[in-house]
């Protein structure tokens, strides 16, 4: 794991090194969540709705099963 300096800017701004921003794939304007843990940050990239699509599925569902749970969400629905 590499360490880099990141310094913090009047308005709170940060200020990371290239070299940081290239490794992790960070562009102008991307997000990142920040978790804090003690005395540590640990920053994340933000997952953009392309980088989802573009994962492999966690799951499966036949067109069938979509049609049940339609069918039943819709029952519910109508007895409320």
């Amino acid at each position: 794991m590499s360490g880099y300096v990141v310094k913090v800017g009047k308005k709170g701004e940060l200020y990371t090194p290239k070299k940081l921003r290239t490794q992790a794939g960070l562009d102008p304007g991307s997000e990142f969540i920040a978790v804090v843990k003690g005395d540590e940050i640990i920053l994340r990239k933000r997952k953009t709705i392309i980088n989802l699509l573009e994962e492999g599925a966690i799951a499966t569902i036949s067109e069938k099963e979509i049609k049940k749970e339609r069918g039943m969400l819709e029952k519910e629905l109508l007895e409320r």
